[in-house]
């Protein structure tokens, strides 16, 4: 008996409970696509226009050792039938070592390339984040969800604030900002 009486209060104040919550105003949710954002800002499309300027040259120079590395194996193959035990080895040291340094090469790009795009990313990533909540404030959201199209079956329009944040954000930080700093 005191099971079922305790239990009936529960669903009373759950009861009670939701008739408070409902009298309050509508949960308002929206979704923001933060990749679709940071690409279409035009502080972003800056930020990976400089990351590609400044990765192409490094790019070239480990497309430049891989041409040496193939015109090495060709010549160590072409030179395996006639040539001497000394020039095999030398052929193989240096190849060995051009290997070396477009391994070196490729580890030390790849961390600086990735410590650039966290950086770019780290700072649009923050004034996003500021922006979304003083647009979710004002607006009186309850609640604004990351969306990934490619998990989500359907979102309304409406519920979908990516565009507007992707305009207020180039009118709050214009880019290139006034007086030409970076």
């Amino acid at each position: 008996m005191r099971k079922k009486t305790l239990l009936f209060s529960a669903l009373l104040l759950a009861l009670g409970a939701g008739r408070v919550w409902a009298q309050e105003a509508p949960a308002k949710i929206g979704f923001v696509d933060v990749q679709r954002a940071l690409l279409t800002i035009e502080e972003g499309k800056a930020k990976r226009k400089e990351l590609q300027d400044w990765a192409s040259p490094r790019q070239q120079e480990l497309q430049r050792l891989d041409q040496e590395i193939q015109a090495l194996q060709q010549e160590l193959a072409s030179k395996q039938p006639s040539a001497s035990f000394d020039q095999l080895s030398d052929l193989n040291r240096r190849l060995t070592a051009k290997k070396r340094e477009f391994e070196d090469k490729q580890r030390q790009y790849s961390r600086e390339l990735e410590e650039k795009q966290n950086e770019a990313l780290r700072a649009l990533g923050q004034k996003l984040e500021q922006l979304l909540q003083e647009y979710a404030d004002a607006q009186k959201y309850t609640a604004i969800f990351i969306l990934q199209p490619e998990q989500v079956a359907y979102v309304a329009n409406f519920a979908d604030i990516t565009d507007t944040l992707i305009k207020l954000y180039n009118e709050k930080y214009p880019y290139p900002p006034k007086g030409g700093a970076k």
